[in-house]
């Protein structure tokens, strides 16, 4: 049997550069820390006000729909409202607006799919005189009601 008188050992050789955290990197990540800190209400404060902007943006996005609805409606020779579809007869040229899914969306002659409300629980049509009303009520549960008035005397709705 050898035994050996060996002396050098190597199991971890530390090195003069790792010798641990000096100072400066302390310091390096305690100020990104705290500009995360420092962020993070700003970043809730964003979150959370992303909300008034939403209901807003759907204020804008009813005007925008009830413009284009009373536009329509003014040019057109008919209305009528069945199975909760308006449908509106333009230049020989049939446009039909109707929930799908959460959606109110238009489309012309049967064909496109142009979205013109979104976030929609409930809609309801009704054809009143030289004209059509309608309501909606979103999926935050706001109600929104119009009546919107042809100049021409129209055919298909009924009066009141």
């Amino acid at each position: 049997m050898r035994i050996s008188t060996r002396k050098h050992r190597k199991y971890a050789k530390k090195s003069k550069r790792e010798a641990g955290f000096i100072l400066t990197e302390m310091l390096v990540a305690l100020s990104l820390f705290l500009v995360f800190c420092a962020f993070f209400p700003l970043a809730l404060k964003i979150t959370t006000e992303g909300r008034i902007i939403s209901n807003s943006l759907r204020s804008l996005e009813w005007d925008v729909f009830l413009h284009q609805l009373k536009k329509e409606v003014h040019m057109a020779k008919s209305v009528r409202v069945t199975d909760q579809k308006l449908n509106l007869t333009i230049d020989e040229e049939n446009i039909q607006y109707e929930l799908y899914g959460n959606k109110i969306r238009r489309r012309v002659n049967g064909t496109g799919h142009e979205v013109c409300l979104q976030e929609v629980d409930i809609v309801k049509f009704e054809a009143i005189q030289n004209g059509v009303k309608i309501a909606v009520t979103d999926s935050l549960q706001n109600k929104r009601n119009a009546a919107v008035y042809s100049y021409l005397l129209l055919t298909g709705a009924s009066p009141p």
